[in-house]
């Protein structure tokens, strides 16, 4: 099983809506439009991030906020292998919202 956020999607939601300056995009002068940024990382057995890079940059400080709030993550669930806690390289998005409103 692949490592996830502890508490699964919600609570990750959770964590992006209270950490996230998903305004960023909108103080640099980003048109209108949807910025994902791909993070790649590892997930070692304790549940710690390491190696948090973009495999991409949208623009407009979304790569530097995406790493940023990935790094202030709490501790992961493991991803696991034969009931075994093991290290994991994984991928995640973080998408910014940028409206024309």
């Amino acid at each position: 099983m692949p490592p996830e956020f502890n508490g699964g999607l919600e609570k990750w939601k959770e964590f992006l809506e209270k950490n996230l300056k998903w305004k960023i995009p909108l103080k640099n002068k980003a048109p209108a439009g949807k910025y994902t940024v791909i993070l790649k990382f590892s997930v070692d057995e304790e549940g710690n991030l390491s190696n948090i890079i973009a495999e991409n940059d949208p623009g407009f400080g979304t790569k530097e906020e995406a790493i940023r709030v990935l790094s202030k993550s709490p501790k992961w669930k493991p991803a696991t292998q034969n009931g075994k806690a093991i290290k994991y390289n994984h991928k995640q998005s973080i998408t910014f919202l940028v409206s024309d409103q």
